[in-house]
């Protein structure tokens, strides 16, 4: 659902819903939004493989644009458990960016994947995986964020402080290539903190 708010009060725009919508997708289970542009992931799409649609807002009306799934999509990889929107600034020359986590991918090992739009229409850029050490069961991609040509994604159960301490890795995109700038780690990462 959106909502707009106008003079402090809250009301809602538009019920959204999958043009191919089907029992157990779990369409919303993640979103993210930048002006008039929308991510929705259903991670539950395809056997659990998932996908994530893209709306945009023309005159205050919403529809769908695109549905993206992953190149390499398999039963599992619950593509869309996270998303990430950023629109188009000076500093983004590859235009309009979303960034969505496929935590499921590679026995749980995860990946993330960035796609960029142009003339409305979206491409998938580049997928991303854990450079300095890809485990199963470390769930990279269980959360992501993005803004401009910089992005951030979790791994909850990265193990270097203990069993689930967990990690998060930062990337950075220059003409259009993107590379792993760092990996962060809490200062008091402890067993199970999922950080």
């Amino acid at each position: 659902y959106v909502y707009v708010r106008s003079n402090g009060v809250w009301s809602e725009q538009q019920k959204l819903t999958a043009s191919d919508a089907a029992a157990g997708d779990r369409f919303g289970y993640s979103v993210s939004i930048d002006g008039d542009t929308a991510v929705i992931g259903a991670i539950g799409d395809g056997s659990w493989s998932g996908s994530a649609y893209v709306y945009v807002r023309t005159n205050g009306v919403w529809s769908e644009q695109a549905k993206l799934t992953a190149s390499d999509g398999a039963s599992g990889d619950q593509f869309g458990g996270s998303v990430s929107m950023s629109v188009n600034t000076a500093v983004t020359a590859d235009g309009d960016t979303v960034l969505i986590g496929a935590y499921g991918d590679g026995s749980y090992s995860g990946s993330a994947y960035v796609y960029v739009r142009s003339n409305g229409v979206w491409s998938e850029q580049a997928k991303l995986t854990a450079d300095w050490y890809t485990a199963s069961g470390n769930k990279f991609g269980s959360s992501v964020s993005i803004d401009g040509n910089m992005a951030v994604i979790g791994a909850p159960y990265d193990y270097d402080n203990g069993d689930a301490s967990g990690s998060a890795y930062v990337y950075a995109r220059f003409n259009g290539v993107w590379s792993e700038q760092g990996r962060l780690t809490a200062s008091d990462g402890a067993e199970y903190g999922q950080f």
